[in-house]
């Protein structure tokens, strides 16, 4: 389980889009844990979209773990609560 930092910022994307190559290397779901998320830029968010996208095409999805106010607020705001299956419609 990949468990993301309290911070999420566009100086940290290179660093998480790494972490998550290594997770798609299992060939699997991605289980991730938001729960620390304490703020997150449009970057990150768009990064997690990316994976999802990519996971779909493969017949894998990410599984969430953990609840993050900002994390939710942030993806609701872009309209992407449903694309990301935030709202449990996987």
């Amino acid at each position: 389980m990949l468990k993301l930092p309290s911070e999420l910022a566009v100086s940290k994307v290179e660093e998480l889009h790494q972490q998550l190559l290594q997770e798609l290397e299992t060939e699997q779901d991605v289980c991730i844990d938001v729960s620390e998320v304490s703020r997150i830029d449009t970057a990150s968010i768009q990064l997690l979209c990316a994976l999802q996208k990519h996971l779909f095409t493969v017949s894998h999805k990410i599984l969430w773990h953990g609840q993050s106010q900002a994390f939710s607020h942030a993806v609701a705001e872009l309209g992407l609560t449903e694309f990301l299956a935030l709202d449990g419609s996987n």
